[in-house]
Order: structure tokens, then C-alpha cells, then sequence
């Protein structure tokens, strides 16, 4: 998004916040603001500015907020040790402002970042810290030493204040009472639900303009003096029951989430606890084997769940009901064990109608734990229990498609109610075999089992193998979606939507599944768990696959419609691959990344096919002969969907930084001695760097009063002039530093016009001098990009490639999309190829 949005939200809300969204609009309304309810929705949402919203909904801009207050923190020897505080409940009011980038440095200069578990486990075991330990809001990383520097030690108070100078932090010795701020906290809480600590705190703020201007105890000790309950997060009034306001609280969101009746999300939710208590009541078994459990799971002995069971139970009778049960439980990484538990106690103690679901819900969990034939033994169990009840009926359709029988599959999808055009309906309606029309019903059955042709084979023929390819290959994809493994695939559809900016639930790009199955290792879980059930060719051909690894290939010949030939890159094999759809927008030369795997008689592509760009070659290589996991290599062939990279002459992404130093008076003449000074009423200077044999300008430096602005326009610059500074002045202090990448020319021009030089220069290019001077540079740079290294050629040169057999067609490619100058002024490829002493281009 643009500054400018957040320039006016944030000017909107320093003058007149706490504010509405609403009032946010209408403010920009008035002043004339185009798209005011965009721009307002654009800044309220940006994640690198410290817009806050409030519990009453409200919104205020943090920094203005918590400027010139102070929270104070007690620390314990860890917090020492490591340099890293605790952040909440305690300091997050301020210390929140260090998730945006312009307050990741101290008053001082140093550098902080708030490390969260999960997110930043490596960061945290760089300090020696197990990311098991830290709060789920995360710690406040110090630069080593910072504690001990302000002689801080175990149970002492640490100060985190807010000024204009940036955030700090200080040794506190005393504070003064806060018996008034605990009252006045409590005071505002409602009396029926919870309210986040840190906005409560910031509506405090908003309301008095002295409070916490001194140090006062830390804010755990202000809860507790109050009888405060804490959770979450949250704060709440003495005696305030979190538990039943999260349990009411989940009822309002599966109600919500799934469309159902406030009774049924009430007995959803009430399953749901004895799943969860079964499940707890499993995992301490598991890891304290010897030490007693405490079985908090209702039965029907205990006084009054019996009624409880049975009530609530009844609710699973419901269809619906029962697969939302099964999706919140174990469809989100949850026990099977515990649901085979829940389903086996439970069976015996709900009415008659919902026993057919505690069945189909042991048979679930029989699946998922691999127990394939013991689970459909339940399926049939329950089938007999109710004949016409969906969700058994459906999976036993799954279980007749793998083993083949595409007849019982659909008359079971059929009873089921299942829709025509459901994707496992239209893959076995594809798969129906044709009657025989060489036998009539009461013929001897071809088999030689002697009976007739209606009682044995027909509606029970099979397609040859080579006709089910496609159907061996959804029974793996369907694998996927109904075990864990769909986390994995979301996970990797994922990474790809992240490049495309999609927000579809299930992509239906051919690389995600594959990748799953393959690199992911589910179809080889597949195969151990539902191989018994596949007929016997298929099994075959399938483990066949396991043996056909993803590879780079180079296409060879096309017969478009019909077939096209690879050649391995990594093994030098060749193939024919059966393909229509392909071969019709294949080319030879053609780099692809894919699996070819055997079908009967040919070979198949799986897994989509994804170009590869020349360059990137042998990263790719790297890359599958490592083993990559599915998500790791999803990204890496995604990454030709990013938007190009601007980047300046040292090759690093182009950011506009700028950044404010507070210096000493003196600094002037190290200055003039480091950087190359400007005449200009202004004391300034320019910082240069050589690239490509030419003089760049990296820097910026400009000097008013003790304010040194120095401005770069990549990261890397902005690091090496500020640590030169540092050098000439070790007392400076970094008062601001912006970085804001630069998404697209637009943002380029306008770092552009900031930086010398930038007038337009009144050069008339058809000048003939000027012609022949540009020709003449542009021979120097031809001369000198012989030597260079080059990106697309892996790093090497372009006389190492010429040189290199192996690297000569890549260097062929890449002169061949040299544009044709025809009269231009340009890098000349023909003049490259002859410098280089190769033949014409290639075709």
C-alpha cells in the first residue's frame, strides 16, 4: 500500500484518535480524499504500522499513544542470561511497537526484534533459548550484554519507556503506589466478558495523559492487587469463569462457522470436551506411563452424564452432525485413538439412531491409524446397523473404488444420495466396463467358474490396466484428502498462492498433489495403508512410481498431439511419453521439471509440467538431488510467478532508506575525509561505489546542525554507511531509520528524483557525436561483459560458457534473445557472437 494511506490515517488519529473506522472515513470525506473508505480499510490493515484497535473497536496510532509512558517489568535470571524479556502482560503495551520495522532499534542504536515460538525457533536457539519455554507472545531480544549494562540482575525492575528519541530501557528502583491505577483498571472492565490487557491499558492512557508517565509496579503485580482474573491475554473481573465463557464462545462459532442450530453447536461443543478429555487422558498414558491418570472423561457410572450422553449423543444420529464432529476432531490433527475411545464408550449409552454414527466413527478411526480391513469390517457393521445412512455408504464406495469394483462403488454413491457430478461419481462412471457383447446373461460366464455370465462377471468386468491409469492415481489424490496429509497439501498450495496471490481453499494445480504424494512421502503411505485393497496390477504399477523420482528434462522431439521424447538431464535417459494435451505446446530444447513414470506400454507425465528457465538449471538440479521436501521445492518452482525484482548495481533489492544520526558537532571534517563532499549551501556528501568498472553513486549524506540524514537505496548500503558513522562517531545514536521497498518503476522514479543528478540532462541522442559516443561505451561494456559473470549462465562468464560444451547452448539461447538493434544504439549480439567465435544462431 501506499505511505500516503497511512500518512492520513495515521495524522487523522494522532489529532483526533481514538477514532471508528466510520470516523475515519468521514474525516478523509471531508477533506477531499479519493477512495476514503479504501484508503481508511488500507491503513487500519497495514501490518508495518502501528495502527491499534481498541476493545470498544476504536483505533488509535500506538506511538502517540504510549509516548512519554513507561512500564516497568521484574526479571528473573534467564531473562538475564539471554538478554530477552517477557513481553506480556507487562510491557506489551510499548514493547508491541517493535513488530514494525522502524522501532527494531533502541533510542540507542541497537538493534531488538520480538522473537515468537514457531515463528523464530532459530533466532531463539541462537540465544540458547528452547522456543518450549517462551510465552506464545513471544520475548523481546536485547543485544547481548544490555541487562547486565544497566546492572540488572535477577528480580530486579526493568523500565521500557517510550520518547521521542525511540524506545529505551532503565534501570528502576522505586515506583510509586498504584492502588488508584489498579481501581481504575478493574472499574473499566465489563462485567461479563473479558477485555485485552494491552488496549485496556492504552484506553487508560488515551483517557489520562499522566498515567504511567513514572515508573509504577509491573502490570501483573496492578492485576493482582485487584483480584484480577488473566487468560489469554485477557483481563476480567474477580471470580469471572473463562472456561465457560471460551466453551459459550466456541458454541457461537461453530453455530456460526458451519451454518447450525444454537442446540446442535451446544452438543457439538459438549462431544467435543469428552473427545478432548479422552484425548489428554491418552497423551498422559503415553508420556507418564507409570504415573496415575486423571480420568475426567463423563461416563455412564458417573452421576448425571449418563442423561448427558444420551442427550447430547442423540445429536450425532444427524448426519451433518456426525462428519462435523469427525472434521473438529481428528480432520484437524486431532486423536484417532481418542475417537475410537470416544466412538466405543460412548456406543452403548446414546439412543438406538446414533449408534449407527459411534460405529462409523470407530471404523474412521480403525482408518486412520492403517487398520484398512479392520475398518471396513466396522463400515459393513454399521451398514447393517442402517442401511440407508450416507456417511457409511460413502466410505464404503471409497473402499469398493479401490478395490476395483466400480459397479458397487456407484450403486453404494447412489444410496448414499451422493450428487452426479461429485468427482468420485464421474471418475467411476468413466471407469464402468461394457457389458460383454459375445455372452448373453445366461451364458457360461467366460472365467471358467461355470456359473452364469449374470451371476458371476457381469457389471463385475475390469478395463485393461492401461484404462486405469487415471483411476489408480485418484485413489492416491483422495488418500490425501481424507487423512492428515490434506494439512501437508494446504501447506503447499500454500506457498504457491503466496507468488500468485490466489485464495482458492484447494488449488487444482497438479504439482501440489503430486508433490505431496511423491517428495511428501504419501504415496508410499498410501501404498502401505491401502495397497491390500488395490487389485494386483495396480499394486504393481504403483510401486513402480515409487521408483520414478521427479527430474529435469529436455525436450527432444514433438509430435504434437501424440507423443513427445525427454531426455533426463540428471541421467542422460530418454523417453517416450504418450501425451495429447502437451505435445501440442511443447518445443525442442525445452527445459521442464516433472515425473515420468511407467503406464503400461508407454510413459506418462504426473505432477503438471513446469518450464525451467536456462538459468536456473543447475540450482534445480541442486535442488532434486537433495531430497527436497514438498514445500521446498514448490517454492523454488513457484518463484517464476514473482513479480520481477528491481535491484541496484550491486545487485541488491532496491529500498528506499532513509535514516536521521544524532552526531557530535565535530563529525564534519571525518566526514569530508570519508565521502566525497557536494558544493551546496548544505553541508553534503556523496558516498560512491564501482560496479562494472563505473563510478555509482550508494549514498547520500546530508548535515544540519547535529541531524545527519543519510539516505541509500538498498539495506546493505544503508548497514555499511551506518556502521561507518559509527566508526567516526561511536557516540552517534540512530534517531530513525525507514526502509521501505521499492514495488514497482513508479516507486523508483520517485526514489529517483530525490537523488543527484536526477534533472533531465537536454542530451539530444540524435546528435551523430553522441551517437558515436554511446556506441563507443556501449563496445567498452560489450568487451567487459565477455568477463563478467552472468546470472543466467549460472555464474560463469560468457567466454567460460563459449569455452564449456556443456554451457554453449545456454549461452546460444541467451544471444538469441538479444533484440535485433536494426539501427539502435545496443548491445550488438552478432558482434558478441563473433567476439566469442560461435556460429549463427541457433533455431
Amino acid at each position: 500500500m501506499a505511505d500516503d494511506d497511512v500518512t492520513d490515517v495515521a495524522r487523522i488519529l494522532i489529532e483526533d484518535g481514538p477514532l471508528s473506522k466510520d470516523d475515519i472515513v468521514a474525516r478523509l470525506q471531508a477533506e477531499g480524499v479519493p477512495d476514503a473508505v479504501k484508503v481508511a480499510t488500507a491503513g487500519l490493515a497495514e501490518t508495518d504500522h502501528p495502527v491499534v484497535d481498541l476493545n470498544d473497536g476504536r483505533w488509535v496510532w500506538q506511538p502517540y499513544v504510549v509516548l512519554g509512558r513507561i512500564l516497568t517489568h521484574r526479571v528473573d535470571a534467564e531473562e538475564v542470561t539471554a538478554d530477552a524479556l517477557v513481553v506480556d502482560p507487562d510491557l506489551d503495551p510499548i514493547t508491541g511497537l517493535c513488530h514494525h520495522s522502524r522501532f527494531q532499534r533502541l533510542a540507542d542504536g541497537s538493534a531488538v526484534s520480538l522473537a515468537m515460538p514457531g515463528w523464530d525457533d532459530d533466532l531463539l536457539l541462537e540465544r540458547g533459548i528452547s522456543p518450549e519455554s517462551v510465552p506464545e507472545s513471544g520475548v523481546l531480544l536485547l543485544k547481548p550484554g544490555t541487562l547486565r549494562a544497566l546492572k540488572i540482575a535477577d528480580g530486579d525492575l526493568v523500565g521500557v519507556r517510550l520518547s521521542a528519541a525511540g524506545v529505551s530501557l532503565e534501570r528502576v528502583e522505586t515506583t510509586r503506589p498504584a492502588t488508584d491505577v489498579g481501581a481504575t483498571l478493574a472499574e473499566s472492565l465489563p462485567a461479563d466478558e473479558p477485555s485485552f490487557l494491552g488496549s485496556t491499558v492504552l484506553e487508560l492512557c488515551v483517557a489520562n495523559p499522566l498515567l504511567f508517565t513514572e515508573p509504577m509496579p509491573p502490570l501483573t503485580d496492578i492485576v493482582e492487587s485487584q483480584g484480577l482474573v488473566r487468560r489469554y491475554g485477557m483481563v476480567a473481573r474477580p471470580d469471572f469463569d473463562f472456561d465457560q465463557w471460551r466453551f459459550e464462545r466456541d458454541c457461537d462459532r461453530l453455530a456460526l462457522r458451519h451454518d447450525i442450530e444454537p442446540d446442535d453447536a451446544l452438543a457439538l461443543r459438549t462431544l467435543m470436551t469428552i473427545y478432548d478429555q479422552m484425548s489428554d487422558m491418552l497423551t498422559q498414558l503415553v508420556e507418564v506411563p507409570d504415573e496415575p491418570v486423571e480420568d475426567d472423561a463423563p461416563t455412564a457410572d458417573d452421576s448425571g452424564y449418563g442423561d448427558l450422553i444420551a442427550e447430547f449423543g442423540a445429536a450425532l444420529a444427524e448426519p451433518l452432525l456426525a462428519e462435523l464432529f469427525r472434521n473438529e476432531t481428528v480432520g484437524h490433527g486431532g486423536s484417532p485413538a481418542a475417537l475410537g475411545l470416544f466412538a466405543e464408550t460412548l456406543e452403548p449409552q446414546v439412543p438406538r439412531s446414533a449408534r449407527v454414527a459411534l460405529r462409523w466413527l470407530r471404523a474412521v478411526a480403525l482408518e486412520l491409524t492403517g487398520q484398512i480391513e479392520e475398518a471396513e469390517q466396522e463400515y459393513l457393521a454399521a451398514e447393517s446397523m442402517d442401511t440407508e445412512w450416507p456417511l457409511t455408504l460413502f466410505d464404503l464406495a471409497r473402499f469398493a473404488s479401490d478395490r476395483g469394483d466400480a459397479e458397487r462403488a456407484l450403486a453404494l454413491l447412489r444410496r448414499a444420495g451422493t450428487e452426479p457430478d461429485h468427482p468420485l461419481t464421474q471418475l467411476l462412471e468413466q471407469h464402468r466396463p461394457a457389458p460383454r457383447d459375445d455372452l448373453g446373461r445366461n451364458d457360461t460366464c467366460w472365467c471358467g467358474s461355470g456359473r452364469k455370465y449374470k451371476k458371476c462377471h457381469l457389471g463385475r468386468e475390469q478395463l485393461p490396466l492401461a484404462d486405469r491409469v487415471g483411476w489408480l492415481y485418484f485413489k492416491a489424490c483422495q488418500y490425501v484428502f481424507v487423512t492428515p496429509w490434506r494439512e501437508l497439501f494446504i501447506d503447499v498450495a500454500d506457498v504457491r498462492d503466496a507468488y500468485l496471490g490466489e485464495d482458492d481453499e484447494l488449488p487444482e494445480d497438479p504439482l501440489f498433489i503430486d508433490a505431496v504424494l511423491f517428495e511428501g512421502g504419501a504415496f508410499a503411505d498410501f501404498l502401505a495403508t491401502r495397497g491390500v485393497l488395490l487389485p494386483d496390477d495396480e499394486r504393481l504399477l504403483a510401486e513402480q512410481w515409487q521408483l520414478s523420482p521427479r527430474s529435469l528434462f529436455e525436450v527432444q522431439e514433438v509430435e504434437s498431439g501424440r507423443r513427445v521424447q525427454v531426455r533426463d538431464v540428471r541421467t542422460g535417459d530418454v523417453y517416450d511419453v504418450h501425451e495429447r494435451t502437451a505435445s501440442r505446446q511443447l518445443r525442442p530444447g525445452q527445459l521442464i521439471c516433472t515425473r515420468v513414470a511407467p503406464a503400461p506400454e508407454t510413459y506418462e507425465f504426473f505432477g503438471g509440467i513446469e518450464p525451467v528457465a536456462l538459468h536456473e538449471r543447475d540450482q534445480l538440479i541442486d535442488v532434486l538431488d537433495s531430497d527436497p521436501d514438498p514445500v521446498d521445492l514448490v517454492e523454488f518452482l513457484s518463484r517464476r510467478f514473482a513479480p520481477p525484482t528491481m535491484v541496484n548495481t550491486e545487485g541488491d533489492l532496491l529500498t528506499l532508506c532513509e535514516a536521521t544520526v544524532r552526531v557530535n558537532a565535530d563529525i564534519e571534517p571525518l566526514l569530508d575525509n570519508a565521502y566525497d563532499r557536494v558544493e551546496e549551501d548544505t553541508p553534503a556528501w556523496l558516498d560512491h561505489v564501482m560496479t562494472h568498472g563505473n563510478s555509482h553513486i550508494s549514498a547520500t549524506l546530508t548535515l544540519d546542525g547535529d541531524r545527519l540524514a543519510v539516505q541509500t537505496n538498498s539495506e546493505r548500503r544503508m548497514d555499511r554507511v551506518l556502521a561507518a558513522i559509527a566508526d567516526l562517531d561511536p557516540s552517534m545514536t540512530v534517531l530513525d531509520d525507514v526502509r521501505r521497498p521499492l514495488s514497482d518503476t513508479a516507486d523508483v522514479a520517485e526514489l529517483a528524483s530525490t537523488m543527484p543528478g536526477s534533472a533531465p540532462s537536454g542530451v539530444d541522442r540524435d546528435d551523430p557525436a553522441v551517437v558515436a559516443a554511446m556506441d563507443e561505451a556501449i563496445r567498452r561494456y560489450e568487451a567487459a561483459w565477455l568477463d563478467e559473470p552472468i546470472p543466467a549462465l549460472d555464474g560463469y562468464t560468457p567466454r567460460q560458457a563459449a569455452d564449456d560444451p556443456t554451457r554453449r547452448g545456454d549461452l546460444i539461447a541467451l544471444l538469441d534473445t538479444f533484440p535485433v538493434l536494426e539501427g539502435a544504439v545496443g548491445m550488438d549480439a552478432e558482434r558478441l557472437r563473433a567476439a566469442l567465435g560461435l556460429a549463427e544462431p541457433g533455431p
